[in-house]
């Protein structure tokens, strides 16, 4: 009886062990023979103390708040580079007219209120020189201009404003007297020495001489070098004549110094350092002085460019 004991203990054992592997067996997965993908590494585990954060994703755009295509979007107003172009050249033609109409302002005024007092000497007009266009002024243009055989428009050209010019120089400039007899007289007080202020043939300052030539010759002209260089009508240097006056700037600013135009390019005039001489246009000193000229003789003829 014993024995029958131990050997059903010892199969009870036996089959207890067997059974074992099988219990592992049926608890394991069950492994395909099919090839399969490297298992995922997971990662390390992690405390629920400190959860960590999920890394974002890139940002998915949602259809409400996507940007608008370029053509959508609405930018600063900017001008267009036509348009800016086109602004710019205009502000620059607005300031070039305005900076041209200035000065055709100021020249049209003042040989306007010079051309206004010639009508007048010529008895074209009644009206005071004012330097500004008006109805009676063009008026008495027109009517001048078809006196004279010129466009008769109106308008203040060039043509009739020299040619206004020398008629009424005509009228009130120096008659009779003629440029060689200027420069005989002129040449007759050489020597004599200079003295400002002079007037007299015991010493002659440079507008005192002139003036002192001309009256010898039963013509006048006003005392100061500045006051005869608004007398007659301007001339250029190859327009000059004997007896025309010559204008240098000196001691002063403008007409300071006058002297006589002898011919040939020379002039008698009263110097400070010689007194009464026969200078050069030529010379350096008088060269860099020269101021202009005008005609006072109406003999000398009229001046054309």
């Amino acid at each position: 009886m014993k024995m029958k004991k131990k050997l059903a203990s010892v199969l009870t054992v036996i089959m207890l062990a067997c059974s074992l592997p099988w219990q592992a067996q049926a608890a394991a997965p069950i492994v395909s023979n099919k090839p399969h993908k490297a298992p995922v590494a997971t990662p390390p585990a992690v405390s629920e103390a400190q959860p960590v954060r999920a890394v974002p994703e890139p940002a998915v755009v949602k259809a409400d708040t996507a940007v608008k295509p370029a053509a959508e979007v609405k930018a600063p107003k900017q001008a267009k580079p036509e348009k800016k172009a086109k602004k710019t050249a205009k502000k620059k033609s607005k300031k070039t007219k305005e900076k041209q109409s200035k000065v055709q302002v100021q020249q049209s005024n003042w040989r306007l209120k010079v051309a206004q007092q010639k009508l007048q000497v010529l008895g074209f007009s009644d009206e005071r020189p004012s330097g500004r266009m008006t109805e009676a002024t063009s008026t008495a243009l027109k009517s001048f201009q078809k006196q004279h055989k010129l466009k008769a428009d109106g308008e203040l050209n060039d043509a009739t404003y020299q040619k206004l010019t020398w008629e009424a120089f005509a009228k009130e400039g120096i008659p009779k007297v003629k440029g060689k007899e200027i420069v005989s007289r002129a040449a007759k007080y050489k020597g004599v020495p200079y003295v400002f202020g002079g007037t007299t043939t015991k010493g002659f300052d440079c507008s005192g001489y002139v003036q002192y030539v001309f009256k010898d010759c039963k013509a006048k002209l006003p005392r100061l070098a500045d006051e005869q260089a608004l007398q007659g009508i301007f001339v250029t240097q190859k327009q000059l004549r004997p007896g025309d006056l010559v204008f240098f700037t000196t001691y002063a600013a403008g007409a300071s110094h006058v002297g006589i135009y002898a011919g040939d390019g020379q002039f008698w005039s009263a110097s400070s350092s010689k007194g009464v001489m026969l200078s050069s246009l030529k010379d350096d000193y008088w060269k860099q002085r020269y101021y202009g000229a005008r005609r006072v003789l109406i003999t000398n003829g009229e001046v054309y460019k």
